[in-house]
């Protein structure tokens, strides 16, 4: 398996001074391949090896921050800004593109929070995937989970800018986009500094991709306002200091000059093939994703369809045959039991034909049964039956 790249830089700028910067998606730990178990490629911000790396600056009287990201797991953004918080240096976060959602908490550790212009703070609700069967405890559990999420940043934002807990949950709940002299007006940001920052959004097969700072960010699920997605000439000056910037090609991000705009994704794809690379390749793991997901899903309820049916069917083969090995909707199972019962039904019928066929039943006719009447006697003829009887009776006597 590949080594996890980590997407910070942590280092001694110098015996006082000491540099991090955090470019990225916040992620609670490195994004794999969910078939091959290898890193995805791309910018993450995650804490395996983090506070580990942070020994590099721990004692520096002065520690600048330089963040680019959209955000991500909300508990890792908290754990990273108390780490960063706990430092005893005179800490500056200089918000270099993007701080938005779990970065703006980051972003919060600053003693001084420098933004240029162009930057885009924003701030709102966490949120969460849920994808099982839950029931309304379940349920209840996420809410307060989701609660407790809205309560600790908003305390983060309130103790940042003074901002009353109210005012900030309404502004979380509403999606608050600011650019750096917005952020500043609200206390987010304690100084705007000369220079601008370039964003450019893409839109293309369903992604939403964000370009700020020349780092491209994932901004599916954002409800970016349209006076933030226009393209900005000049970017922010960007100062080496020995250190790679994570996510240049080259190894380090080119300081100042000016970045050029496309107009199409061919001439993107021409100018930096690896960047469009990345952007699909992210595009087709999303689609991935989201086709084992529905696929997933889409199952679980084909069987519980199944099931909620089976009793009335009582055939065990037959269910199990449209479960696993000729899996049907429960509309095509109960149409199949249907069908089933009906040929049943003509094959009694057919066997009785049959044996009343064989039995030959059929040719027997049927046969007047008459009953005789008794036959009238003369009077001579009844006067020997008495003379008959009544010797008998004698002859019987005699003997």
């Amino acid at each position: 398996m590949n080594k996890t790249k980590r997407m910070w830089n942590i280092a001694s700028v110098s015996e006082d001074e000491g540099e991090i910067v955090l470019y990225g998606d916040i992620e609670s730990q490195q994004r794999t391949d969910w078939l091959t178990g290898e890193p995805v490629p791309g910018l993450y911000i995650t804490p395996e090896g983090f506070m580990e790396d942070l020994e590099a600056v721990k004692g520096k009287s002065k520690i600048t921050v330089k963040l680019n990201s959209c955000g991500g797991d909300l508990y890792t953004g908290i754990a990273i800004h108390n780490a960063i918080k706990a430092l005893s240096a005179d800490v500056t976060v200089v918000v270099e593109g993007i701080a938005a959602s779990a970065a703006s908490i980051i972003m919060c550790a600053g003693k001084t929070v420098k933004a240029y212009p162009g930057s885009i703070v924003m701030i709102h609700e966490p949120a969460c995937t849920v994808v099982d069967y839950c029931n309304r405890d379940d349920l209840k559990q996420i809410l307060k989970m989701l609660e407790a999420g809205v309560d600790a940043a908003a305390e983060i934002y309130h103790e940042k800018t003074g901002l009353e807990i109210e005012t900030l949950k309404s502004m979380m709940h509403k999606e608050t986009w600011m650019t750096g002299k917005e952020a500043l007006d609200k206390g987010f940001v304690d100084e705007v500094i000369s220079g601008d920052v370039d964003t450019s959004f893409l839109e293309a097969n369903g992604k939403k991709v964000l370009m700020v700072a020349g780092i491209k960010h994932d901004a599916n699920g954002y409800h970016i306002p349209e006076n933030l997605m226009i393209n900005r000439i000049s970017a922010p000056e960007q100062s080496d200091a020995g250190i790679n910037k994570p996510g240049d090609q080259t190894g380090a991000l080119e300081e100042g000059g000016t970045t050029e705009m496309f107009n199409s994704v061919e001439e993107l794809r021409a100018a930096m093939p690896e960047l469009v690379s990345q952007i699909e390749a992210s595009a087709v793991e999303a689609a991935v994703k989201t086709a084992v997901d529905e696929a997933v899903n889409a199952e679980r309820a084909r069987q519980k369809s199944i099931d909620e049916i089976s009793a009335s069917i009582a055939d065990a083969k037959l269910i199990n045959d449209a479960k696993y090995e000729h899996p049907c909707s429960a509309e095509q199972l109960a149409f199949a039991a249907l069908k089933k019962q009906a040929s049943l039904g003509a094959t009694m019928l057919k066997k009785m034909s049959d044996d009343k066929t064989e039995s030959g039943v059929q040719d027997i006719n049927a046969v007047a049964v008459q009953t005789e009447q008794p036959k009238q006697l003369t009077k001579e003829e009844r006067m020997a039956l008495g003379r008959a009887d009544a010797q008998a009776v004698k002859n019987n006597k005699e003997d």
